[in-house]
């Protein structure tokens, strides 16, 4: 499978405004008084689907669905596959090598690396597939 520079750079951008919802929500509505676990739920939800909704109509625009329930339900879960790996990445490196545990903020930049990587192939593999 090819992976076109334009797509990576338009589902990278479409990652980091992800990014921004995400962490402008948890800081908003902890400030509210919402818990954070709560405020992280509500955030991933929104941030999820802002990035749906971006990838649906510009990265991957020619092989949207028509059914956009069932996609975004397979977006989203494709995502939460992506965030586990993202996160096992950061902490497997934390706590296997010595170097990450002291810089962890690398193997931040590790982990979110193997979630772009892993959530980019899921989606173009599997949730905006050619029909």
């Amino acid at each position: 499978m090819r992976f076109p520079k334009t797509e990576i750079i338009l589902f990278s951008l479409a990652g980091v405004t992800g990014f921004l919802v995400d962490a402008d929500m948890v800081w908003t509505l902890t400030r509210e008084g919402v818990d954070p676990i709560t405020a992280q739920a509500i955030a991933f939800t929104v941030a999820v689907t802002v990035t749906w909704l971006l990838n649906r109509r510009f990265t991957f625009a020619q092989h949207a669905s028509p059914n956009w329930l069932r996609e975004w339900l397979h977006y989203v879960a494709a995502n939460s596959i992506g965030a586990v790996v993202n996160n096992g990445v950061y902490v497997l490196l934390v706590l296997s090598i010595a170097f990450f545990s002291r810089e962890p903020v690398l193997a931040v930049a590790a982990g979110s690396l193997a979630g772009l990587v892993f959530n980019f192939t899921a989606s173009r593999a599997w949730v905006f597939r050619s029909r």
